[in-house]
Formats: structure tokens, sequence, C-alpha cells
């Protein structure tokens, strides 16, 4: 009768452990759920170019358009007046949640002159979300230049602050 009551004892326990288990993990992150949509909308982001090796500022910051759409895609247009007289087109990626307020993107876009591609840009970046649900900054952005065959031409870095625009 005893060795019957410990094994009940010990399933009730383990049972009790499993339950509270589950309901741990599907509770919401007190930290994520004050920040609802999270990325998804549309953001109007300031970014500024830096020289990676000594952080010192790279020209004037300029104006971006970031939308994050639920499934993880990413569309990004830019008003960089250093690619004139190239046109760059609109950038286009994806997005992922790495956990709490912090997010991960990339981004592709084709630059153009006359017509014809002569580079492709590619953005690489960490989002953090806050201190308000609508603003994030990017405390750091790697920036890529391939030539057309995909051999890098140079790299830069950037930070960036984001308010959201769909508020």
């Amino acid at each position: 009768m005893k060795s019957k009551l410990q094994r009940f004892s010990i399933g009730l326990a383990l049972a009790g452990a499993c339950a509270m288990s589950t309901i741990a993990n599907a509770a919401p992150d007190p930290d994520w759920s004050y920040y609802g949509r999270g990325l998804v909308g549309t953001w109007q982001v300031k970014v500024t170019l830096h020289n990676c090796a000594t952080g010192v500022q790279v020209g004037m910051p300029f104006d971006s358009l970031l939308t994050f759409a639920d499934g993880g895609t990413l569309t990004e247009s830019t008003a960089n007046s250093m690619f004139y007289p190239a046109i760059r087109g609109p950038g286009q990626g994806y997005w992922r949640r790495k956990g709490g307020r912090n997010f991960t993107a990339a981004t592709l876009a084709y630059i153009t002159v006359n017509g014809a591609l002569t580079k492709i840009q590619k953005i690489t970046q960490s989002i953090v979300l806050g201190p308000w649900q609508d603003e994030f900054s990017v405390p750091r952005a790697d920036v890529q230049f391939f030539d057309p065959a995909g051999n890098v031409l140079m790299t830069g870095c950037a930070t960036a602050v984001g308010v959201r625009f769909d508020r």
C-alpha cells in the first residue's frame, strides 16, 4: 500500500511539474506583451552612416521607410542622395525576432546607372524595439556593396532610429 501511495504521489508531482512547465511556456513574455504588434507595420527611419573602424559619422543622416509584414518579409526605400547619379531601387528582404525586443533583418537593393545593374547593396541589421512601442533603434547595421558578379566592392556601417508611421 505504501509503495502504491509513493508511486501515485510521484506521478502526481511529475504531472504537476509538466503542467506548470506547459503553462509557463504558454504565458506571454511580459516584456514582449507591451510591444503589441512588434515590428509589423511601416516605420519612418533616420539613418546615419559611420566609418566602421573609427565610428566617425560619414555624411548627413537621411530618411528611409521600412515596412515589416506578418510572416517576416521586409520592404524598404531610402532617400539617400549619396547614390546620385545612380538609381537605387527599393530593398527587399526578411526580418526575424531573436527574442524579447530584439530582431534581425536583411535587405537587398539593386543600384543601376542608365538602366544597367552596377551594384547590389546588402544591409544586415540588429533592431531593438523600444523604449516605447512605437520606436526602435538600430545599434549597428552592416552595409555591403557587391558588383553584379558578387564580388565585394566596399563595406560600411550605420545606426538608425525608427518611429512607427501607422500609429
